[in-house]
């Protein structure tokens, strides 16, 4: 079974990694973040799991390159450094036949990453500025400081050793702990054609600040995509280069 997902036909929102893409758009693959952490991970399962104690993570494939799924040295989220505005369409292999291409390693299915590429023609410039708010949608129905010692004093009784212990404060922590931010993300690209070489460099910088205080990622990237084609388009060269800073 395989299913294509064009770069039109996906999700768009505050999205910081390309598995936030494909959420909600194939059947039988379930995303589920990890924690809601800008730049976290998720855990992806294709049909299902089918070990207790092997990983159950699907194989990812970047322009031919495998890639880890989870987290390499340094980042929580390995698809991370992946800019979702330079990726061109998704391709899942979700049967036991993709282990004939790619080995052992695809018995959890295949997830294909394929970046826009350079077209021919004069050189195109794309720029998208995004902003966003970000705030908590509900709190969770607690006792209020007063009700609390009530309930304590009333259970233990006044003089005990748990009513001694309350002291005189009231603190909110949810609205203490949780924040209204704003968020923002700029991209800009230039693809064409130099000289019978199509190219395309494209630069990116996130800003993501979470609803928890302190959590925040800033991410900066940069790509560069050569294509070039020799002998009347019977010799096809890609080329990537691909970097990104993130804290």
């Amino acid at each position: 079974s395989v299913i294509a997902v064009k770069a039109e036909e996906v999700n768009r929102g505050a999205l910081t990694s390309p598995q936030e893409l494909l959420r909600g758009k194939v059947p039988g693959v379930n995303i589920v973040s990890g924690n809601g952490a800008p730049g976290a991970g998720a855990e992806i399962r294709i049909r299902g799991g089918a070990s207790l104690s092997a990983s159950n993570n699907p194989l990812i494939v970047i322009d031919g390159v495998p890639v880890a799924n989870d987290a390499g040295p340094g980042m929580s989220n390995g698809l991370a450094m992946v800019n979702p505005n330079d990726i061109a369409s998704f391709t899942v292999l979700k049967d036991a036949s993709a282990t004939a291409i790619y080995g052992s390693r695809a018995s959890n299915g295949v997830i294909i990453i394929t970046t826009k590429k350079g077209s021919s023609g004069a050189p195109t410039v794309n720029f998208a500025a995004n902003m966003y708010i970000n705030t908590p949608r509900n709190y969770m129905d607690m006792m209020s400081a007063s009700q609390f010692r009530n309930f304590i004093i009333n259970e233990y009784g006044e003089g005990s050793s748990q009513a001694n212990a309350l002291g005189n404060t009231s603190t909110d922590w949810q609205k203490e702990v949780l924040r209204t931010t704003v968020s923002s993300d700029y991209n800009l690209s230039v693809g064409g054609t130099y000289r019978a070489l199509p190219y395309r460099v494209s630069v990116s910088y996130t800003n993501n600040n979470g609803i928890v205080e302190t959590t925040k990622m800033d991410r900066a990237t940069f790509g560069l995509n050569l294509s070039p084609k020799f002998f009347n388009g019977l010799l096809s060269i890609n080329a990537n280069l691909r970097g990104a800073y993130i804290n």
